[in-house]
């Protein structure tokens, strides 16, 4: 059956996004040379090392692999990729056979319209033949398994929503291949006398890959542009002129975008390549007359206009006056609006007089002219353009003009130049652009030759001059177009022949512009509990769970993407810790119902004996102690008979624990001191006594402090030994108090509202209403009135010095703020949100991000520039 060329080229796409995470530091394995196995014709190569590992982080924190998840294809690869995993976890052969191994992608063009794709990857022989699970993940019988085994070709089929694949092993290296002729050449390139790194132009590109990247991408530019072919028509692709060579570009993902940057090392003299070589590089102009409907910007830099216009076309006696004045940034901008395609000619200059006077003298005796708001607009009776410039200025016959500040403008029609006209002079211009300009800021840099498009706004652009099955397939696919933002691709020149490249692939879907969000996932279900940050062991990066209020849990990863839901019996009460139950590194969230206790693994599943039922409701979150850092856990929960559980990290109750027989039951979750190498554990049940016990639960001192019934505890700190430590609480007033457990206590805060005590010194923030207060030492230092009822409880962001905040929850209003001590936000507050929000840096990229959710469980990842570091 013949693929689809647009299907295919959004594979290849993805092939790039897909393994751009992995890192490049290779590891110690000794087998065959995967490039081995290249054949000769790839356009692109892309090489991974660890790859299964690298995948799940990458799955975990890529805006662009969510978005392009939403094809079905691509999903597929996903949902393997997840099996494969999740055997190795539990595998042992598998892991041996996979663990740390390095993988190439190839892809390349092959007839009738196809796409050639490539999977090696470099296996452990020995673990592979000990294990059954790949050979479910490889969607293979016993039978093909076996010839696989013995070095013949089969047929793999990974995912039932993917077609079959031929699938060969030779010498640690698993082939897997989209079609029997890619699999044939691959296997007869590994029989040819070298490998295709040992062409001179491919060697030297490879050589200039840089150590410190993300991953590497090795692109042949003259095949990579006939996969276009298959895709387009050949009259959208006449103008695309790329210069013959070998791109080797080093990779660095971001959450939101893909960055490459490298060197192309040419096969031969191009007539681009010259041109910039002479001309030079400069920065983005400000393109205050380009209006910010802009969809496509095509610029190259000009110092010396008359020499590029006799090298790299063909001077003639209009060329002076036409191009003379040309200096700086000659662009092409397009838009398409209500079905009409628009393009403005941007030529700037450095003398916009001489640019008017040089032009009006091709008029000989006057040229058509007419005002709009106060600017003049002139015709140029000359057909020159397209013979001086090439094809892409075809338009420009009998072209109107207008000059704008260090440019003149050019179009086809006078409505052009008057929408030009109007940006200048009202606004709305590309440099007032939020969207633009973000991108911008990200890939901006001196360049001779430069190419933008933003693919969002831009798609209509984008389905122009496909063939008619690529149409219909793109048709298809608008969800993951929608999706994605500016795509750029930069050249400028460099040493020993060589040329700079710089390209990049942003995410930033047209409806979360306008809030700056990172993502945003609908849980279906209102929220009413502040989201939980946990660890994902993995790969190191920062998870979201938020329950509705049905009581079901979602986990969602670093990309907003739900990874799993489930039902719990209640809400959870408290904190959601992580624990590590089997002592290999592996994470597995435990908390507690009023009703159950539960310890949940990384996949939502419950673990061996647990949920733990409850024979009596819980009256506090349960507290996890580590007595001696081993992962002997003791989860203390205390529950409405007046007594406290003690369970073991198996959910058993631990052995030889016999607490006492409390008179009221305890309201709050244990604590935990040591002092003087003695265990301690703190309780005070409802009636107010303060209880400490040690590790059975015996009464290991009696202390006379007793705070309020219902009272609630906020800290417990440690002195030289347990009667001088110190408890803060709340009285059922909202008054804050702080005592020694030996009984001497005093009020630091008795006024109206609830008071907290703040980290880092001795200031006080004080909520009532609709007002904070701050009080120092004493004195209040600053009083903002926020015009709603706050939630009582204000939570602390503390990201280093001038870098601590209140977080502030307006449920009234749905919003979420943070304000220092003298009650100013960071940028970019407030935010939507019902209740409290948290910070983490999801991804690890060294931005925080905001996490919000709404009241209709809108879970939201703002970006927070206003977190960053000064």
């Amino acid at each position: 059956m013949r693929r689809l060329p647009a299907v295919i080229l959004l594979l290849a796409l993805i092939g790039v996004a897909t393994w751009t995470l992995w890192t490049w530091e290779r590891g110690t394995q000794q087998g065959a040379d995967p490039w081995r196995a290249v054949p000769e014709r790839a356009a692109l190569v892309i090489v991974v090392p660890d790859a299964m590992r690298t995948w799940d982080r990458f799955t975990h924190t890529s805006q662009l692999w969510s978005a392009f998840e939403r094809m079905p294809s691509a999903a597929a690869v996903g949902r393997g990729m997840a099996r494969t995993w999740a055997r190795m976890e539990a595998d042992a052969g598998l892991r041996d056979a996979l663990q740390g191994q390095e993988a190439l992608v190839a892809i390349m063009r092959q007839g009738g319209g196809k796409l050639g794709i490539l999977f090696i990857l470099a296996m452990d022989e020995k673990g592979l033949g000990a294990s059954r699970a790949m050979q479910e993940s490889l969607g293979m019988d016993a039978t093909s398994w076996a010839a696989l085994l013995k070095g013949a070709t089969t047929l793999a089929r990974p995912d039932t929503a993917l077609a079959p694949c031929g699938a060969h092993l030779l010498e640690g290296l698993l082939l897997l291949a989209s079609d029997g002729e890619t699999l044939d050449e691959a296997l007869a390139q590994w029989r040819a006398p070298a490998s295709i790194t040992a062409q001179p132009a491919l060697a030297q590109a490879l050589s200039t890959l840089g150590a410190d990247a993300d991953a590497h991408v090795v692109v042949h530019t003259t095949r990579a542009v006939r996969l276009l072919h298959d895709v387009w028509r050949p009259d959208a692709l006449e103008h695309l002129d790329a210069p013959p060579g070998w791109a080797a570009l080093d990779l660095r993902a971001r959450a939101d975008a893909f960055l490459l940057s490298g060197l192309l090392v040419p096969e031969g003299e191009h007539a681009m390549l010259a041109a910039m070589r002479t001309q030079g590089t400069g920065r983005p102009a400000p393109w205050r007359s380009l209006p910010a409907e802009t969809q496509v910007l095509e610029t190259q830099w000009i110092s010396d206009p008359m020499r590029w216009v006799r090298e790299r076309w063909n001077a003639d006696e209009d060329a002076e006056a036409l191009l003379g004045w040309v200096r700086g940034p000659m662009a092409i901008a397009t838009s398409v609006q209500d079905g009409v395609e628009t393009r403005w000619f941007w030529f700037g200059t450095d003398d916009p007089i001489r640019a008017s006077e040089d032009l009006d003298g091709l008029c000989g005796t006057a040229c058509d002219t007419m005002g709009y708001r106060g600017v003049r607009i002139a015709q140029l009776p000359l057909t020159a353009h397209e013979r001086l410039l090439g094809r892409a200025y075809a338009d420009l016959e009998k072209p109107w003009w207008t000059v704008l500040g260090d440019a003149v403008i050019l179009a086809a029609r006078p409505d052009p130049l008057r929408r030009a006209i109007d940006v200048w002079l009202d606004g709305g211009a590309l440099s007032e652009d939020a969207r633009h300009n973000a991108w911008a800021a990200r890939v901006g840099q001196e360049s001779g030759h430069a190419w933008w498009m933003d693919v969002a706004r831009g798609r209509t652009l984008l389905r122009d001059g496909l063939t008619k099955d690529a149409a219909d397939s793109f048709d298809g696919l608008d969800s993951v177009w929608s999706r994605l933002g500016g795509i750029s691709l930069q050249l400028s020149p460099g040493q020993r022949g060589y040329h700079h490249v710089f390209a990049g692939l942003g995410h930033a879907p047209l409806k979360e512009a306008a809030t700056g969000a990172l993502w945003s996932t609908p849980i279906g279900k209102p929220v009413e509990r502040a989201p939980d940050i946990l660890r994902n062991h993995v790969n190191g990066t920062r998870e979201v769970l938020v329950q509705d209020t049905g009581h079901s849990i979602h986990l969602l990863g670093s990309n907003g993407k739900v990874l799993w839901s489930r039902a719990l019996d209640g809400v959870i009460m408290g904190d959601v810790h992580q624990v590590d139950r089997f002592r290999n590194g592996k994470l597995q969230m435990l908390l507690n119902t009023a009703n159950s206790v539960y310890l949940i693994d990384r996949n939502g599943k419950d673990v061996g004996g647990w949920p733990v039922k409850l024979k009596h409701p819980a009256t506090a979150p349960l507290a996890v102690f580590d007595y001696d850092g081993t992962h002997e856990y003791r989860i203390m929960l205390p529950i409405a008979d007046g007594t406290m559980m003690n369970l073991g990290p198996d959910g058993e109750m631990v052995k030889g624990w016999e607490p006492p027989k409390m008179a009221a039951p305890v309201g709050m979750t244990p604590r935990h001191l040591r002092i003087r190498n003695k265990d301690h554990v703190v309780v005070a049940d409802a009636s107010g006594k303060v209880w400490v016990l040690d590790r059975r639960g015996s009464e290991r001192e009696k202390v006379e402090q007793r705070i309020d019934a219902g009272a609630t505890v906020l800290g417990l700190s440690p002195g030289l030994d347990i009667r001088s430590s110190t408890m803060l609480w709340h009285d059922a007033a909202g008054r804050l108090w702080q005592g020694t457990l030996s009984g001497e206590r005093k009020p630091l805060h008795d006024g109206p509202g609830m008071a907290w005590p703040m980290e880092g010194g001795s200031s006080i923030a004080r909520i009532h209403a609709d007002t904070l207060t701050i009080i120092v030492d004493g004195r209040e230092a600053m009083s903002r009135n926020l015009g709603h009822v706050l939630l009582p409880e204000p939570g602390m962001v503390d990201l280093g010095p001038g870098r601590r905040w209140l977080a502030i929850t307006l449920p009234d209003a749905g919003q979420v703020t943070l304000l220092d001590e003298l009650g100013r936000e960071p940028g970019g507050f407030p935010l939507q949100g019902h209740v409290p929000l948290r910070i983490a840096d999801l991804d690890l990229d060294g931005q925080p991000e905001a996490i919000t959710v709404t009241r209709d469980g809108m879970v939201t990842a703002h970006r927070a520039p206003g977190l960053s570091k000064p």
